[in-house]
């Protein structure tokens, strides 16, 4: 289904990414990096135990999962598979009360596909994550990145002796609004310095863009640029491009999203937008919810946004879980309300 952006800053991506791209802040040391808090998380983990097949997992009152809309690449029992250079995800809160911590992670993952790094081409699981802290009617949203490499059966566990699975080559905070970023060897984050309060009803936008470097320093290399913003009621609270990620070595390929099939890590190559907890594989309660999620994406060389077309309720690559949260849809739209967590096809 081909649809149109309500977002002025969808209609731009192509115009600000050029644009964008040409500013470059070179990497700095591993000394001048500092750490993230201990409270908004800049760990979200991968899956330790991915389910096997779409749908057999348990999620329930007891039983958390990582709740939204999922493109697996499944219907029914049908698989396909498809490639996109942008990913667009829209999160509608209208009703949000969130337990201890009183912190949650939207979680826009990833899979790239066709990423060149230095001479060796693999998948890479970007993720762009609003990070949402409610204090009472006030809800705080901080902007952060993570990529991991899922290019092995395993993530970076012999470094030194070999880099398989790590993330180690790369050149982060390209755009220079990353407030702290690392990570190396076992993945990649940024926190955003920008931060932006505001009240229900709000709105967040994701905007996750993967393609060759055109200009500047990295030009011929793979790059992905991550977006964030938030509206209140319909207008614009603040939002930005916050970061630019360039992959080592110049690529003759075009790095593309993939959705289908599973990376050679042993998870899914799968759109997701799912609300979990506030990284490093933990936890958050939700006791009230009221809220939409939905995917759209753009074909490597087209503008036209088209929606997913197929959404499962729980999502499997990432650690991080939500406990509270019942999903349904309407109109290839998830919708998410309070009650047990549950795992069926949306559409």
């Amino acid at each position: 289904m081909k649809i149109t952006s309500k977002i002025i800053v969808a209609s731009m991506v192509i115009a600000v990414l050029i644009s964008l791209s040409a500013i470059l802040v070179p990497l700095p040391s591993t000394s001048a990096l500092t750490q993230p808090s201990s409270f908004a998380m800049s760990n979200f983990t991968p899956s330790s135990n991915p389910a096997p097949n779409i749908g057999s997992y348990t999620c329930s009152k007891t039983n958390s999962c990582p709740m939204g809309i999922a493109d697996y690449g499944v219907n029914h029992k049908t698989d396909y598979t498809y490639y996109a250079s942008v990913f667009e995800s829209w999160a509608n809160f209208t009703k949000l009360s969130i337990a201890s911590p009183s912190a949650i992670s939207i979680q826009q993952n990833l899979v790239s596909f066709n990423t060149t790094s230095g001479k060796t081409v693999g998948e890479y699981w970007p993720q762009n994550v609003p990070f949402v802290t409610q204090d009472g009617s006030t809800y705080t949203i901080n902007e952060v990145d993570n990529i991991w490499n899922f290019s092995y059966s395993s993530i970076c566990e012999n470094y030194p002796t070999n880099n398989d699975g790590c993330m180690v080559d790369m050149a982060g905070n390209l755009l220079g609004q990353c407030s702290s970023f690392g990570g190396a060897p076992e993945y990649y984050y940024c926190e955003s310095s920008q931060q932006f309060s505001t009240t229900l009803p709000f709105e967040i936008f994701m905007n996750t863009t993967i393609f060759v470097m055109p200009s500047g320093s990295y030009a011929g290399h793979a790059a992905v640029e991550f977006g964030i913003w938030v509206y209140h009621k319909g207008k614009l609270v603040n939002g930005e491009w916050y970061d630019l990620v360039a992959w080592s070595g110049k690529t003759s390929l075009t790095p593309v999203i993939k959705v289908g099939g599973m990376n050679p890590l042993g998870l899914y190559n799968d759109a997701e937008t799912v609300l979990c907890g506030p990284g490093g594989g933990s936890r958050a309660t939700i006791t009230a919810i009221k809220a939409t999620l939905s995917e759209a994406y753009m074909a490597p060389g087209s503008s036209t946004l088209i929606t997913i077309p197929h959404a499962w309720s729980a999502g499997t690559d990432t650690a991080e879980t939500v406990l509270g949260v019942h999903m349904t849809a309407s109109s290839e739209t998830g919708i998410a309300s309070s009650g047990a967590d549950n795992n069926k096809q949306l559409w």
